[in-house]
């Protein structure tokens, strides 16, 4: 609670500079998710008055281009590095992004903190210039497994996404959305044994066995999903798994239609 008068309680003023291409792909790859952007930006408003959110991409990938208009709904501030030389240059995007944040550095000079989004260790130099020459605080954000330690060290705060609730939680949306389909479509017999739940899930969101079978394993301990004894097509009995849809509704897991 604001209390007018008292300026130690306002929120600390911030722009956030985000590597989009890191986040999108390197969540993709480890995680097979895609970025919460929306919810990000919610974070960071409960934390600071949020003066700008500048994104960069290479938006002439056709993946990257599909979280436009989500972006859009974030901000107004979103850089295609597209470079349209013959010769390609690898790290335009870190270039471009670079060159925006020591020009702002420069021109916004009462902001208290600035904010990267990136994984890049090439960006440690800057988070020095920030801290040591303009005195700025610098917290970086990173994806999980996917962010130079280095970088991290150097700035007065670090934060790498998603958490291991917060992978669950994916994963359990996928559960959820199979078992619906299931459902509706009264699938209880073999295609809704474990394994082929698990087979099922992987296929259509490309997600690693491995991950996938511990995030069922949780479900199933958490009570989200319990093993239940069916007639097989050939009349034996098979062990297949069902949704305990009345807690996954109670814990906002799953909404009813």
């Amino acid at each position: 609670m604001a209390f007018l008068g008292k300026k130690k309680n306002k929120k600390p003023t911030c722009i956030a500079f985000v590597d989009f291409e890191h986040w999108y792909i390197s969540l993709d790859k480890f995680f097979s998710v895609k970025p919460d952007v929306r919810a990000w930006a919610d974070e960071l408003n409960e934390n600071y008055d949020v003066l700008e959110i500048a994104i960069f991409a290479d938006f002439s990938n056709p993946s990257l281009r599909a979280e436009l208009d989500r972006l859009r709904d974030v901000t107004s501030f979103i850089f295609d590095t597209k470079n349209s030389s013959e010769h390609y240059k690898k790290d335009f995007t870190d270039f471009i992004l670079l060159d925006y944040i020591y020009r702002k550095a420069i021109t916004e000079k009462n902001v208290d903190t600035f904010i990267i989004f990136t994984g890049d260790g090439h960006f440690t130099s800057v988070v020095r210039f920030l801290k040591n020459e303009c005195k700025k605080e610098v917290g970086i954000y990173g994806i999980t497994g996917a962010t130079n330690a280095q970088l991290k060290a150097s700035a007065a705060w670090s934060k790498e996404i998603p958490s291991d609730t917060q992978v669950y939680q994916e994963y359990y949306k996928m559960f959820v959305d199979t078992f619906n389909y299931l459902t509706v479509h009264r699938e209880f017999g073999e295609n809704s044994t474990r394994e082929k739940i698990t087979e099922r899930v992987c296929r259509k969101y490309r997600v690693g066995k491995k991950e996938i079978s511990r995030a069922l394993e949780q479900m199933i301990k958490d009570g989200y999903v319990y093993t239940s004894s069916v007639a097989g097509d050939k009349g034996k009995r098979i062990n297949v798994l069902r949704a305990n849809w009345e807690l996954l509704s109670r814990d906002g897991l799953w909404v009813q239609p």
